[in-house]
């Protein structure tokens, strides 16, 4: 089952877990001095792009962070010295991971909203070092010349992210757009997107860029290959998909249709083909049904209180703190059943393993009938794993396929366990 939550913690799980699978870059060039870098997280990849030229080399996006000495040693050997410009398309970790590798050199480019997500949150958690964070940031438009290119950042948060923006390079007709479109499959949605924006922002898309323009996403799904690059003929499609399933679901709710209802009679059978990346059409259907019927309430930030304690009395300490506001302030901050298995997913990639178990074993005993329970036993399997504590982390793996017996992550991590 893939949730939004799910989707989110393995995209900030996916740089430990890539590190182990020895995976690097597949190359696809767009032009002489325009290169796209793809990295395979499983079922989609993420794409970054490098720019050379007199003036010296610029980066899109750094991929995940045990990507970053795969992606200097890229770097370094094409010759061009250090980034000049680093420019981050959004907050995600598997965009931002390899910043740090670069040193204070890069001038870093984000979107405003950019340092205050990597400062709040789960996101507290991962530690960013400060080369990580933006030199310059904007709120609606920039532009840069470089390597005689004119190229525009613009600001298309709100869909998949608050923080998103696109970055065109005019000259050569290619525009990183972020995570809106994701290889034009069904994209995810973080805490902070909201479904019935992609439509629009799609829209505004069309409006900013030419007809002609190559697009290059975030991800592409599995099913369209790591060369993957879109056209601009696909965006109109691709908003009149977004705009006719929120339709369905809206019409469906109206007739007291539930999600289930919906997933049953596959209402959205119809845009199967969308359905090529890691969001499926039911996944799909809970995504927007969720954002047409939820409200969404403005809370404290737990995780900040969390942190505090965690970075001073240690993780026992922060998970005891979280279960007492938990039980004498529910109403004022921000709860929710995946909090404590998402720090333990942020700090396992952090490789502070001992925590991570801790904070993820505290997510088990405090939410014991959480839908990601087989989720939160794999990463501490993992965690358990990194400290050499074999049968501990066999104990987990079995406990995670137990909860999930379809858990092909679970499968492989307890054969690797018994067979080392």
């Amino acid at each position: 089952m893939t949730t939004r939550f799910f989707l989110f913690c393995l995209l900030a799980f996916s740089t430990f877990a890539n590190a182990q699978s020895g995976q690097h870059f597949q190359v696809t060039s767009l032009a002489d001095d325009l290169l796209m870098l793809s990295t395979d997280q499983g079922s989609y990849s993420n794409n970054s792009l490098v720019f050379t030229g007199p003036d010296g080399l610029l980066l899109v996006d750094t991929h995940g962070r045990d990507d970053a000495e795969a992606l200097k040693s890229y770097i370094d050997g094409l010759g061009f010295g250090e980034p000049k410009y680093i420019i981050n398309t959004h907050r995600h970790v598997e965009h931002i991971g390899g910043n740090h590798v670069f040193g204070p050199g890069p001038v870093v480019v984000t979107h405003k909203l950019f340092p205050e997500k990597l400062r709040s949150g789960t996101f507290l958690f991962a530690e960013y070092p400060p080369s990580t964070f933006p030199d310059i940031t904007f709120e609606d438009s920039m532009e840069i010349s470089f390597n005689g290119e004119l190229i525009r950042l613009v600001f298309i948060g709100g869909s998949h992210d608050d923080n998103e923006i696109m970055v065109y390079f005019t000259k050569h007709g290619v525009a990183h757009v972020s995570s809106v479109v994701n290889g034009f499959n069904f994209p995810s949605v973080d805490s902070d997107g909201d479904v019935l924006q992609f439509e629009p922002i799609t829209r505004q898309l069309m409006k900013l860029l030419p007809a002609g323009t190559r697009l290059v996403s975030g991800h592409n799904g599995q099913a369209n290959g790591f060369d993957f690059v879109g056209q601009w003929q696909q965006l109109a499609p691709y908003a009149e998909m977004m705009k006719d399933t929120v339709a369905i679901a809206r019409d469906q709710l109206a007739q007291g249709k539930s999600r289930a209802d919906m997933i049953e009679a596959g209402v959205f059978d119809a845009y199967q083909q969308y359905a090529g990346s890691y969001v499926s059409t039911d996944e799909w259907i809970d995504y927007v049904v969720t954002a047409l019927t939820e409200q969404r309430e403005s809370r404290d930030d737990i995780c900040k209180p969390v942190y505090q304690v965690w970075k001073q009395d240690g993780a026992d300490a922060a998970v005891a703190l979280y279960r007492k506001l938990l039980r004498e302030q529910p109403d004022t901050y921000d709860f929710k059943p995946y909090t404590l298995l998402a720090i333990g997913s942020q700090l396992l990639g952090n490789e502070k393993f001992a925590d991570a178990v801790t904070f993820l074993m505290g997510s088990r005993s405090t939410y014991p009938e959480s839908e990601y329970g087989y989720y939160t036993h794999y990463l501490a399997a993992k965690g358990l794993q990194q400290m050499g504590r074999k049968d501990e982390a066999i104990k987990q793996a079995r406990e995670s396929l137990r909860l999930n017996a379809d858990f092909s992550s679970a499968t492989e991590l307890l054969a690797e366990l018994n067979g080392s």
